[in-house]
C-alpha cells in the first residue's frame, strides 16, 4: 500500500449514493435542509458523451454562470484578498449521473447557501427525472469568492467511510454505485469535486479534485485540463481557518491563462 506523507492511500470501493429532498425558494436549499434535490434548473444538463470521464468543462461553466450571480459569491476584500465575514459567501452543490448506461447525462442539485468560508454539500439527491435507482452522486461544486486554491477542507469532504477526511485517500480513482457502479455504455464514471470563481480581472477560475488527490485546473489555451499537483488534506489548527493542503511539489501554483 502506498503512502504520501502521514497519509495513507487506501483501496478504493464502490460506493451506495442516493436518497430524497425538499427545497425552500428560490432554488437555494435552508442549511437545514436534509438532502438536496435536482436538477437545479439555472444549469443545462449536459448529456454523455461529454468527452470526459469526469466532471466536465461544460458543465462547470454553466455552474459559474448561475452559482456566481449569487449574493455574496464573488465578494471579497479587495486590500487582503480575504472573505469578508458576513457578506462573502460559498455555495455548494451536488454533483451527479442520471439516467441509464446508454443515456446518462452530468447534473447539478440546488446549491446550500454557506458561510463565508464553507459550505458543506449534501450527497443524497431526489432527482425530479429518474428514480434513485438511476442517480449516481458523484461529488460536489462550490465557489470561493476570492478565487482562491482548494483547501484542506475541501479536499477531505469526500462521502464514503474508505476515506477519512484528513487521514486516508484512494490509490486509483473512484467510481460511484447504488449498488452498481455509473457506467455509460463501457467508461465508468470517475467521482470529483470542483470549484469555481471569479478573479478580480473577470476572468473564470475552474478547478476539480480527485479523491486520489490530484487537483486539475482548465487551462482555455490549452483546451485540456492541467494536472497542477497531488495534494492531501491537513488538520486545521486554532484559529481553524482554511488551511492550504500538502502536496508532493509544495504549494499549488495556479494557471494564469
Amino acid at each position: 500500500m502506498a503512502s504520501f506523507g502521514s497519509f495513507k492511500l487506501g483501496v478504493p470501493l464502490l460506493l451506495f449514493l442516493g436518497g430524497c429532498a425538499a427545497s425552500t425558494p428560490p432554488t437555494i436549499l435552508a442549511p437545514d435542509a436534509e438532502m438536496a434535490r435536482g436538477p437545479w434548473s439555472e444549469v443545462p444538463s449536459v448529456v454523455m458523451p461529454a468527452g470526459d470521464a469526469s466532471i466536465p468543462i461544460g458543465l462547470l461553466r454553466d455552474v459559474a454562470e448561475a452559482m456566481l450571480k449569487l449574493p455574496g459569491a464573488k465578494t471579497c476584500d479587495a486590500g487582503t484578498r480575504r472573505p469578508i465575514v458576513g457578506l462573502s459567501t460559498e455555495y455548494c452543490s451536488t454533483v451527479y449521473v442520471a439516467g441509464s448506461r446508454d443515456s446518462l447525462s452530468w447534473r447539478v442539485a440546488e446549491p446550500i447557501r454557506g458561510s463565508h468560508e464553507a459550505c458543506k454539500p449534501f450527497f443524497v439527491v431526489k432527482d425530479d427525472d429518474f428514480p434513485s435507482s438511476q442517480v449516481w452522486v458523484v461529488g460536489y461544486v462550490h465557489n470561493h469568492p476570492c478565487a482562491g486554491a482548494p483547501s484542506s477542507q475541501d479536499l477531505g469532504v469526500w462521502p464514503t467511510d474508505v476515506l477519512k477526511p484528513f487521514v486516508s485517500m484512494a490509490e486509483v480513482r473512484l467510481i460511484p454505485g447504488n449498488p452498481v457502479p455509473a457506467l455509460f455504455k463501457n467508461s465508468a464514471i470517475e467521482m470529483a469535486s470542483a470549484l469555481v470563481a471569479e478573479r478580480q480581472d473577470g476572468t473564470r477560475l475552474f478547478l476539480r479534485y480527485f479523491p486520489t488527490g490530484e487537483v486539475q485546473q482548465w487551462s482555455d489555451v490549452r483546451a485540456r485540463w492541467v494536472t497542477l499537483g497531488i495534494c492531501a488534506p491537513r488538520s486545521a489548527r486554532p484559529p481553524f481557518r482554511s488551511v492550504a493542503p500538502e502536496c508532493r511539489t509544495g504549494g499549488l501554483r495556479l494557471l494564469r491563462d
